[in-house]
């Protein structure tokens, strides 16, 4: 369905009931949040939404794998983004170490014969948005914002934050629309089943996968967090390009090669830094 913004706020309405479900349910203690504790998942929340519609606005307008080419820069806004928040930064050889991150991406877009500024800036803006939702959610791991507030359950309160801010945005696309859209697809009953069905899977996938993350990112730095995220990007690439047949060029393959193996680069850089200082 061309509504990725109703689409978008739909999974995140999707991720908020299963996690709903399970407070009711008693499976997790339900978080009891102080106003500070409110005020910070407001603003994860955001963060997290337009991360999430992003992504969505930015698949619908070109390839899968061109998505991800560029969504493989999140290590290098994750770094700034980290270092201005806790204002630490780490040696400058680390940072240097994400230079054949940004430039294997920007080689395997340049000229890409399916490029889209429309797919490229969306990417651009989810990465940078995802970036700051994990960096505030780092500090927020950190701090005392409420009662039984671990990591998934932090990532719960966020994704209900995120649903909610999505709202008004599904009605500025346009609900009427969607309805209508939704109709004409109903109307061949194989592919309403289909629909639905992918919907429901795809927006609880959705909450599965980031609430590990969050469960990863409670033990890392965010930005080898956004590293381990663009190694998952490479599994998406390959898997899009066996089912929706997306061809790659050669440029892009070579790009992404070199971005990959910066990514390898960055993480052997960051473990002998770290052992250095530890060290000292």
């Amino acid at each position: 369905l061309p509504a990725p913004l109703v689409i978008g706020s739909i999974q995140l309405g999707i991720g908020s009931l299963y996690v709903l479900i399970i407070w009711l349910l008693k499976i997790r203690p339900t978080p009891q949040l102080t106003s500070a504790g409110k005020t910070a998942i407001s603003k994860i929340g955001f963060y997290h939404a337009s991360g999430q519609l992003l992504s969505i606005v930015s698949l619908g307008a070109g390839p899968v794998s061109f998505t991800h080419i560029v969504k493989a820069l999140e290590p290098f806004f994750s770094a700034v983004v980290s270092a201005l928040v806790f204002k630490k930064w780490m040696n400058p050889m680390v940072y240097l170490s994400l230079v054949p991150v940004v430039c294997g991406v920007g080689y395997a877009c340049l000229k890409e014969h399916y490029f889209s500024w429309l797919a490229f800036n969306c990417a651009m803006g989810s990465n940078l948005a995802f970036a700051l939702r994990a960096v505030m959610s780092k500090r927020a791991m950190t701090s005392f914002l409420g009662e039984n507030l671990g990591s998934t359950n932090l990532f719960g309160a966020v994704t209900i934050g995120a649903f909610v801010l999505s709202i008004p945005l599904a009605f500025l696309e346009g609900i009427p629309a969607f309805i209508a859209l939704w109709n004409t697809a109903l109307q061949n009953s194989h592919v309403s089943k289909e629909l639905v069905k992918s919907i429901i899977i795809s927006g609880l996938f959705h909450y599965l996968n980031n609430e590990v993350m969050y469960m990863a990112l409670s033990n890392v730095h965010p930005v080898t967090l956004a590293v381990g995220n663009t190694m998952k990007r490479v599994f998406i690439m390959v898997a899009s390009v066996l089912v929706f047949r997306n061809p790659v060029s050669v440029q892009a393959g070579i790009g992404s090669a070199v971005g990959i193996s910066g990514v390898l680069l960055y993480s052997l850089t960051k473990q002998h830094y770290e052992k250095l200082e530890t060290v000292e």
